[in-house]
């Protein structure tokens, strides 16, 4: 089953479905669900990497720790 969600203008009372390729002169089950959309639609934006990097980075800029000192021990993290 394949599930596709799209906003569209109409015009007038026709909507035509382009159907993805896979479904090309097959036999498929059609069902339509239609809303009158009352809110204006924002389109999605794109995501930029970067921009997501420097969220993290504004984010965690606040906190820090200092392993200047530290030291690995390894027969102390087998101690018990």
């Amino acid at each position: 089953m394949n599930a596709i969600k799209k906003i569209v203008k109409t015009e007038g009372n026709e909507l035509h479905l382009i159907l993805p390729d896979e479904f090309k002169d097959k036999e498929v089950d059609i069902e339509v669900s239609l809303h009158k959309v009352e809110e204006e639609v924002v389109p999605k934006k794109e995501f930029n990497l970067e921009e997501y990097r420097q969220s993290i980075r504004d984010t965690w800029k606040d906190f820090s720790v200092d392993l200047s000192n530290f030291k690995f021990n390894r027969d102390e993290l087998n101690e018990r």
